[in-house]
């Protein structure tokens, strides 16, 4: 009966351990003290094991030294006195192999759920950079967008007006006005087909080169059929220079001379000047009008200023807007190298 009652709570060993080995040892050393021992007393090693196994090292040491307690007694009491040391010993090393059997077994399943956390968290990571190499290619793609979109969008309207404002006094120019006009919108398309070509991933696309200083004087000269008297001055040498770093120095002059077309009012003149040194870029575009309120380039928050800004600070550069005493005028710094 008592062999029965020591064998039968191993069904609920992985349940509670604890409580299971406990109960079995109890009923073991009871066993024990009735002068009767059998099999069924290693049931208490299967309890150890599942302590072992599924419990900490506190309640793992404890069992361990209550069967040592209970193997002592067995030893002492049941074994002949010739053999009382080869009964502990023996007694014991199955005792010290249920622990540590149950000690590895523990220790392998925090290994493999530590393998499965860090799988995770590996995935989730992969996921997030995934995200957000997404969200700075949706930020790039509409920044660009706007540089393509914005610049050919405004000289187009600006040639527009001044072809309009000129068609009676001045037919030939008002035809020239118009007929820059539409290169520029065509540009301006085939500058967003290529961007949209980019995007398709089963299609090529025409992946054109990204603008360099190499494109500055034709911007200018674009910027001044609007009516402006742009003035470029270029010193130091671009040998030095990245190509994104010239392309983002052309793109921050683009969107510069896009907003004195856009917002500068009664502009006439408009002075670029651009230094390429061998640790600095430095540029600034300062018109003659007054700025527009409203519109978010006058008070420094427009979406263009924030590209600027964004631009810049990729190449560690700084980037300044405001007011002069007779225009306004966007200037800044960054360096040469790659982009961080």
């Amino acid at each position: 009966m008592l062999a029965i009652t020591v064998i039968c709570p191993l069904a609920l060993r992985r349940r509670a351990p604890v409580v299971v080995f406990w109960f079995c040892w109890a009923v073991a050393m009871a066993t024990w003290a009735l002068g009767t021992v059998s099999f069924s007393e290693f049931a208490v090693l299967v309890a150890l094991y599942a302590v072992a196994a599924h419990r900490g090292l506190r309640h793992s040491i404890g069992a361990a030294a209550a069967v040592e307690l209970g193997v002592l007694l067995v030893s002492v009491r049941f074994a002949p006195a010739a053999s009382v040391n080869d009964a502990f010993v023996i007694l014991s090393g199955l005792a010290a192999a249920a622990f540590f059997l149950g000690t590895t077994v523990r220790a392998q399943r925090r290994y493999l759920a530590s393998i499965e956390d860090r799988a995770q968290r590996l995935e989730q990571e992969r996921a997030q950079q995934a995200q957000l190499a997404a969200a700075a290619e949706r930020t790039r793609i509409a920044r660009e967008m706007h540089d393509i979109v914005a610049h050919g969008l405004v000289v187009a309207v600006a040639l527009a007006e001044a072809a309009a404002a000129t068609t009676a006094t001045d037919p030939e120019g008002a035809r020239g006005k118009m007929l820059q006009a539409a290169s520029t919108g065509r540009q301006s398309l085939a500058g967003m087909r290529r961007l949209l070509g980019v995007l398709r991933a089963d299609d090529g696309g025409d992946r054109a080169p990204q603008p360099d200083l190499g494109s500055l004087k034709a911007l200018v000269d674009e910027t001044r059929g609007t009516g402006l008297d742009v003035r470029l001055t270029e010193t130091g040498s671009r040998e030095t220079l990245s190509a994104a770093a010239q392309t983002t120095v052309y793109r921050i002059l683009q969107e510069s001379l896009t907003n004195v077309v856009k917002h500068a009012r009664d502009a006439s003149k408009v002075d670029v000047v651009l230094h390429c040194g061998w640790d600095l870029i430095g540029f600034s575009v300062t018109d003659d009008g007054r700025p527009t309120r409203g519109a978010g380039v006058g008070e420094g928050t427009g979406n263009g200023l924030t590209g600027m800004r964004e631009r810049v600070a990729m190449f560690d550069g700084d980037l300044r807007a405001g007011p002069t005493a007779s225009g306004w005028v966007v200037s800044g710094e960054l360096k040469p190298g790659e982009p961080r």
